[in-house]
């Protein structure tokens, strides 16, 4: 990985930081990404100190506002000229519901639609690399539904964490699916993952059985460093991986395709990019 530029949002908590610091430490130019200057700072400066890597840069934004994102990759395109791995690790798990300053329910603008600009916004950056991998952390809670609920995307459905949470995490399963389509023929790959359940500030109001039950930092990087790292991936794309690593299959409803392209459709309302018309132009 040494000199290969990677960028990972979410990264100054939980897996996001963990696997920035082993990457670091694997020879890798990592760009950190976080809401807060000082606390990005600060996990900055520990990755170099931990890692004994001085090639370390970071960025920020509030990943539930689309004006910030735009920011974020407007700084990026100035700062860089590809991005060799893009890892959407950025998430939130919101307890009351609320809407975003854009109008969406928040798991759904930080979950996904956050994903899906940062993505769209850095597509390019990414197609200038040799290396050319995008890697999607979604969540095994998407598993708890049988069917999608378009309600809960539009927000207008009785309020539960829970449910909501899982309809934006398979969401970002669905997401992959279709992208990595689009990009077939752009040697783009695209993999999501789910990362288990790991102790980290995800969900800070956790009832404490589960607390108990959840694994160290260091479990939940597994399936995000091999997606990253492994040569043996090269060219795999539209895949699933369980927490060990494994490729496995999702749900069945993140398969359906007529279900992925009005997602799709959705998302690219929401966000106001028409990815497959960029996608297919000379740009990328």
């Amino acid at each position: 990985m040494e000199g290969k530029v990677i960028f990972i949002s979410g990264s100054t908590d939980g897996i996001g930081k963990q696997a920035a610091l082993e990457l670091a430490k694997m020879g890798a130019h990592v760009i950190v990404h976080g809401r807060n200057e000082e606390k990005t700072l600060a996990v900055v400066e520990f990755i170099k100190t931990e890692s004994k890597s001085e090639d370390i840069d970071y960025v920020l934004a509030d990943m539930s506002s689309f004006e910030q994102i735009r920011a974020m990759s407007d700084v990026l395109h100035e700062r860089y000229e590809r991005i060799d791995v893009l890892v959407n690790n950025a998430g939130a798990q919101i307890h009351k519901f609320q809407y975003s300053e854009d109008g969406y329910e928040l798991n759904f603008a930080v979950n996904h639609l956050a994903y899906f600009l940062t993505t769209s916004l850095l597509l390019d950056m990414v197609s200038k690399s040799d290396y050319k991998r995008i890697v999607v952390v979604s969540s095994g809670m998407h598993f708890r539904l049988e069917e999608i609920d378009w309600d809960v995307f539009k927000g207008k459905k009785e309020y539960d964490l829970y449910n909501y949470y899982a309809h934006s995490k398979l969401a970002n399963i669905m997401f992959s699916y279709k992208l990595s389509r689009l990009l077939q023929n752009k040697e783009i790959t695209v993999n999501c993952l789910h990362p288990g359940l790991i102790n980290t500030n995800l969900n800070p109001q956790r009832a404490p059985h589960i607390v108990a039950r959840a694994l160290p930092v260091e479990s939940g990087i597994i399936s995000t460093m091999r997606l990253v790292t492994d040569p043996a991936l090269d060219g795999v794309t539209g895949k699933y991986f369980t927490s060990d690593g494994t490729e496995t299959e999702s749900s069945p409803i993140s398969y359906n395709i007529e279900d992925q392209e009005k997602l799709w459709t959705i998302t690219e309302t929401c966000a106001g990019m028409n990815v497959l018309k960029f996608i297919e132009s000379e740009s990328l």
